[in-house]
């Protein structure tokens, strides 16, 4: 019940605690980064052979949620995105950690980093889903005709940045679960069609063909 780490010689048991988001940098599988709950970060640079805890990732914030997001820049790998009621970023993989955004929504939930403009970011915490174009500087609510649940993932599009996915956890038959945006959250299209009495918590399109999208329960 923590993070475990898989090499060629066997499993290592690396960090202990309930082990939320992890990342392996993709240049250098030595570099990793775990967590623990409300957004504490540890990361390695030995394969797990040593663990160090992230230089206060929360800088200048309260708590984060339990499963606070973590995310790597899609244009940077060495860059890293930490979500709490406020946003931190790290450009040296989680050593250290500098103020980034204040979008004002509380502990953000879900998070998502278009993949060809790390300007864009998409954010969540209940049914309140936010988005920035301008590498937060503005938030802009782009709730628009979306149901009053919580969201439980943001996914966009790999090839068009202006194309939103999100997701629900929703039990009842109402139809509610899948919605994609075209024109970056100014306007939504249910699409759960016949997933029926499936509660979503996951989404993400294949980079090859982004009319395939896999949701998971």
């Amino acid at each position: 019940n923590g993070t475990s780490i898989l090499k060629e010689a066997g499993w290592v048991e690396w960090n202990g605690g309930d082990g939320m988001e992890g990342l392996v940098q993709p240049l250098n599988s030595e570099w990793l980064i775990g967590s623990w709950q409300y957004g504490s970060r540890n990361y390695t640079r030995n394969g797990g052979q040593t663990s160090t805890a992230s230089e206060n990732p929360r800088r200048g914030t309260g708590q984060a949620d339990c499963e606070a997001p973590l995310l790597m820049d899609p244009l940077n790998h060495f860059r890293l995105e930490q979500f709490a009621d406020n946003i931190c970023s790290s450009d040296g993989f989680g050593i250290s950690w500098e103020f980034y955004s204040a979008p004002q929504i509380g502990q953000v939930k879900d998070a998502a980093i278009a993949q060809n403009s790390s300007d864009i970011i998409a954010i969540s915490r209940n049914s309140t889903i936010r988005l920035t174009t301008d590498g937060g500087k503005t938030w802009n609510d782009i709730r628009s005709n979306l149901p009053n649940h919580s969201v439980t993932d943001i996914a966009f599009d790999p090839n068009r940045d202006s194309t939103i996915v999100v997701t629900y956890n929703r039990y009842q038959k109402d139809n509610q679960k899948v919605f994609i945006s075209f024109d970056l959250g100014q306007s939504w299209t249910n699409i759960t069609y016949n997933l029926g009495d499936m509660p979503l918590r996951t989404v993400t399109m294949d980079k090859s063909d982004s009319s395939y999208i896999y949701v998971g329960g």
